[in-house]
């Protein structure tokens, strides 16, 4: 039986193409991880986290929706001194999916580097983060 497994990457107007990715041999925890998200998770932070979803032994994402920023950009100046930004690949997911725009919702929804939670010295998700890996809820 193979361990490799195949994503999909492509360019906003070509076809998906197969990348496969083989795990590292040796040691490795198989167990239920938690991945903390935020508005503040873009780029890598959110192909990590996509990479992740259907990972073997169970993920849960806590916190707020990532950004929705995936790929690298094409940017152009403009004679009028404004600039074109433009995302110029997606990440799919299994099913085909992208979360770009709309980012990687939570499974569990925290507050994130609020105000409040600053104030109070709390970091919400991490104790849920804690609390779920713990099965207390």
């Amino acid at each position: 039986m193979s361990r490799s497994r195949t994503c999909h990457v492509r360019g906003r107007h070509t076809r998906p193409e197969p990348i496969r990715v083989v795990p590292a041999d040796g040691p490795r925890y198989t167990g239920p991880i938690a991945v903390l998200t935020s508005g503040t998770t873009v780029s890598a932070g959110e192909t990590f986290t996509q990479a992740l979803i259907d990972r073997p032994g169970g993920m849960f994402r806590i916190g707020q929706p990532t950004q929705g920023v995936f790929s690298d950009v094409m940017q152009r100046n403009l004679p009028n001194g404004m600039t074109a930004i433009l995302p110029n690949e997606e990440f799919l997911n299994r099913s085909g999916r992208t979360h770009d725009g709309t980012g990687i919702p939570p499974h569990i929804t925290e507050p994130v580097f609020t105000k409040e939670e600053f104030a109070k010295n709390r970091d919400s998700a991490f104790d849920r983060a804690v609390s779920v890996l713990r099965n207390d809820g």
